[in-house]
């Protein structure tokens, strides 16, 4: 009977493992290397920097500070923005929505980059599986 609890809760674990274990395989691309980290960190200080610009003096003309961390999220912040231009149309966005777009952009740029690092390192030991390489094995096709 204890056999038959045991079982039972690693069937569980084992059913909602492969989620929780896909978590931690973005998490981990996403903070989990010094690449994605070092990107995140310039996002937060352009971020920061736009913030405390705007409480810190008050402008009769907008400051461009803010305009650095959107060009640091770039490419993928601009689709973000179009989408809300097209779903609220000539209306505003709501408050806070250029700021979401600017953190979701920023997450997909640090998995890229995640993925990006991983497949160079890979690269060098074993190219299968490779995200940059796509599993094409130059040394077997004569170029070196």
């Amino acid at each position: 009977m204890h056999e038959d609890a045991h079982r039972d809760a690693d069937a569980r674990r084992q059913a909602g493992g492969g989620r929780s274990h896909r978590l931690r395989g973005l998490a981990r691309l996403i903070f989990g290397n010094p690449v994605s980290l070092g990107y995140l960190a310039l996002v937060v200080a352009a971020a920061l920097f736009a913030v405390a610009d705007g409480l810190a003096s008050a402008h009769a003309d907008a400051s461009f500070a803010g305009v650095w961390a959107l060009l640091l999220t770039a490419p993928t912040v601009f689709p973000l923005l179009l989408t809300g231009d097209a779903v609220w149309g000539e209306s505003a966005a709501p408050d806070g929505y250029l700021a979401a777009a600017t953190v979701a952009a920023a997450l997909v740029n640090a998995l890229l980059l995640g993925l990006a690092r991983r497949g160079l390192r890979s690269r060098g030991g074993s190219p299968r599986g490779s995200a940059v390489s796509a599993g094409w094995h130059t040394r077997r096709h004569g170029d070196h």
